[in-house]
């Protein structure tokens, strides 16, 4: 065996459970139920389909660090308290096969769930919107799967790093509240304090890139500017350090995404099951 077939039994498995089915439900309810609340709300039948695309990256897109972070907080550490765990690492296996797997076959499943939510959501969207885009609708749905993809790693880091669920479940949902909710506050916080509570006239380029390596401020940036797909965050639109970029932009979302896993296999490596 080998982290190919830990991340096919692990699809297997995520299909086999109501889990995956119920979130592509749910995928698919926020996208055809957006489509089917925007003409209403508005009044009007002919709402330009860039308005529910601002709506969806605006209002939908922000719950999906949520989807990741609930698909991946079990991935190894519900399989340590079991014994699964050590059961696979019996077989030819090592703990960087196990950790890659569970992250491959918790991706494949978020795929899938995004995909199947995100085609038939298209089809009705097809049918309400006669100025449907499918090209940007697509690049909302790859974004979205890229941003989400980062909060699964960080995750799956966490699950295989910590010895318990219990201790997993607390540290993923700091973790949410941290880069979801707090991140600007604690940046701008730290700026105030070393600063004597003086606000500088311009922000240093350490708090610039504070800001922008959480992973929504990011996301934000890369459809605001490259796609012209709600709205970048005015920081990152005024900013003129190398790092404020398309390229800089998808770096935070790969890093988010592997070096979590990384960090969370090498602490997996070194504890006993």
């Amino acid at each position: 065996m080998s982290w190919r077939a830990i991340a096919r039994n692990d699809l297997r498995g995520a299909l086999a459970t109501r889990g995956v089915w119920a979130l592509t439900a749910g995928l698919l309810a926020l996208f055809a139920g957006l489509g089917y609340a925007v003409p209403r709300l508005a009044g009007s039948s002919d709402v330009p389909f860039s308005v529910y695309l601002e709506l969806l990256v605006t209002v939908v897109v922000p719950l999906f660090p949520l989807v990741g972070l609930v698909l991946g907080y079990r991935a190894v550490a519900a399989g340590r308290d079991s014994g699964t765990a050590a059961l696979a690492l019996s077989l030819p296996n090592s703990r960087r096969d196990l950790v890659l797997g569970k992250f491959l076959g918790r991706a494949g499943a978020l795929a899938g769930a995004l995909a199947v939510a995100g085609l038939l959501g298209g089809g009705y969207l097809l049918v309400g919107y006669g100025d449907f885009a499918a090209g940007d609708y697509a690049i909302v749905l790859l974004s979205t799967f890229g941003y989400t993809l980062a909060f699964l790693g960080i995750a799956i880091g966490l699950s295989a790093g910590l010895a318990s669920v219990r201790r997993v479940i607390s540290a993923t949902f700091g973790a949410y509240a941290l880069l979801a909710m707090l991140w600007r506050t604690v940046v701008d916080v730290m700026m105030l304090v070393l600063f004597r509570f003086r606000r500088p006239m311009e922000s240093p380029t350490w708090v610039e890139f504070a800001r922008f390596v959480e992973p929504g401020t990011s996301l934000q940036y890369l459809l605001g500017t490259e796609f012209d797909i709600g709205t970048a965050p005015p920081e990152a639109v005024v900013g003129t350090e190398p790092f404020v970029s398309t390229a800089g932009a998808v770096t935070v979302l790969l890093a988010w995404t592997v070096v979590p896993v990384v960090l969370g296999y090498v602490r997996l490596e070194r504890s006993e099951l």
